[in-house]
């Protein structure tokens, strides 16, 4: 069944007055978790070299139809991300580390300093498949209970409650269950990297987003989610960042380990120009899964476990908060 309501109802739903409703109860379940203990590895880099890397905590420098249209390329596998960031501008933002339906463990947080400070919130779900940022106050979550079934958690008091869960409709996240699966506006179980882990996901808006699949390609879907197209190729990135630029055109960013990089690499993805490094970040080796990336017209965030980074609009110099 395809939804009919557009991703721009849920900021609607957020700002839009309810009863506050106190955290998901923690029921036991059968589903599967998103993390593993291993460390990340770092894949050959064929793209330019990197930036060089300054350890100093301050910077571092450096359409569519329903036809059936390719899927994303790359083999099966990666780990989907489970550290999450959301940011407004280059002073709020929030992170969140993902849990699972079957154990729980969620954990939502909330910054106003640049990342200096985190103050830990109320989780509203078992397990977190996206955050949104609205406003300093307005945020929702997509998350799910012991059935692992996605629900919308809308807040206008910053994380301090949360009113009662309601169906998405229109939304965009990854589904928490089914790893090569995401919920679009219009699939709720899209496959836009065919039989390959749905590493990332990141929306523009209702109609537009794009995904990382593993192997390290991107594919992008301009309807909905009903169909999906090349986006170009990030061999080991780990994250995915979007938004666009002038004349609403999209810019695609990702977060890499390559031999090319004591750390993270970030990177311009396109289609038809292939990779562009920007930067290089002197992050400490994090566990699959464990790196986050956000992207806003005028900032950059980059949550890798317990540290944050940030940059400025043009994605170049990065300082440890």
């Amino acid at each position: 069944m395809a939804f009919l309501v557009v991703d721009v109802a849920l900021v609607a739903m957020a700002l839009r007055s309810g009863r506050d409703a106190p955290a998901t109860s923690q029921v036991a379940a059968s589903l599967t978790t998103l993390t593993t203990p291993t460390t990340l590895t770092t894949s050959p880099d064929t793209s330019a070299p990197s930036p060089s890397v300054t350890t100093s905590t301050a910077t571092t420098t450096t359409p569519s139809s329903t036809a059936v249209v390719t899927q994303g390329g790359g083999t099966p596998g990666g780990v989907p991300v489970a550290r999450l960031v959301s940011a407004l501008d280059a002073s709020t933002a929030w992170r969140a580390s993902a849990g699972s339906c079957v154990a729980g463990g969620s954990r939502v947080e909330v910054t106003t300093d640049g990342g200096a400070t985190w103050t830990r919130l109320p989780s509203p779900a078992r397990a977190v498949a996206r955050v949104q940022l609205l406003s300093e106050r307005g945020a929702f979550v997509i998350g799910a209970g012991a059935e692992c079934e996605p629900r919308q958690y809308a807040t206008r008091d910053a994380g301090q409650s949360w009113q009662p869960p309601t169906p998405v409709s229109g939304g965009w996240a990854r589904r928490l269950d089914e790893p090569t699966r995401v919920l679009s506006p219009k699939d709720p179980k899209a496959a836009p990297c065919g039989t390959a882990t749905v590493v990332d996901l990141s929306r523009t808006s209702a109609t537009q987003a794009e995904a990382l699949c593993g192997g390290g390609s991107v594919v992008v879907t301009n309807d909905g989610g009903h169909t999906w197209t090349d986006a170009g190729s990030a061999p080991g990135a780990v994250a995915l960042g979007t938004r666009l630029v002038g004349g609403g055109t999209l810019g695609t960013y990702a977060v890499r380990v390559v031999a090319a990089c004591q750390g993270l690499q970030v990177a311009r993805v396109t289609a038809d120009q292939g990779l562009d490094p920007v930067a290089c970040v002197g992050a400490d080796a994090v566990a699959p899964g464990q790196v986050g990336l956000s992207v806003t017209p005028t900032a950059a965030w980059i949550v890798a476990g317990e540290q944050t980074w940030v940059a400025s609009g043009d994605l170049t110099a990065w300082r440890l908060a």
